[in-house]
């Protein structure tokens, strides 16, 4: 299972997701999908425009759960 951490991510640098909306120009229901993990797909210019708010890389973003634990 891949999830995306970006409810930590946001957590750690005291971030809501309408500023993180408003940082990268994504969509907020967009930003919302991704923060609860309800996301189809990730459009890599999104995830690159988050990397950069943030000021993370993919890895931190992203992760992957083996779905046998």
């Amino acid at each position: 299972m891949v999830r995306i951490n970006l409810d930590r991510l946001l957590a750690e640098r005291h971030m809501t997701q309408s500023e993180l909306a408003a940082l990268t120009g994504i969509r907020p229901s967009t930003i919302c999908d991704m923060f609860n993990n309800n996301a189809a797909f990730i459009k890599l210019d999104n995830m690159d425009k988050i990397c950069a708010a943030l000021q993370c890389d993919a890895a931190e973003l992203v992760s992957f759960i083996s779905s046998e634990q």
